[in-house]
């Protein structure tokens, strides 16, 4: 299966709801059934990529990785795993973006 992308570089086809719950981010034009526990109408990546600036994903933003990016950060995670996983999504979409 090809691998499912979201705009800001999050693996959707890795979700462990992506086929039952969502859809993808793009499917559901950035609305995730998580959006309530952020206290989001609309994924602010979605949003600000999308809608605002018309661009497919975070890849083709010359601000990336922008604020959103490190300020979006699973509690789970330690900063290096932050970090880490940061630095992964902004290869990932660069390089979607030179194709």
């Amino acid at each position: 299966m090809e691998k499912v992308i979201g705009v800001c570089g999050c693996i959707c086809s890795d979700c462990r709801i992506y086929g039952k719950d969502c859809p993808g981010c793009r499917a559901i034009e950035g609305k995730p059934c998580w959006l309530h526990e952020v206290g989001l109408e609309i994924c602010d990546f979605y949003e600000c990529c999308v809608i605002d600036k018309g661009l497919e994903h975070c890849g083709e933003c010359t601000e990336i990785p922008c604020d959103k990016f490190w300020k979006n950060k699973n509690p789970a995670w330690t900063e290096e795993q932050h970090k880490k996983i940061v630095e992964e999504r902004v290869v990932l979409l660069k390089g979607l973006a030179g194709r």
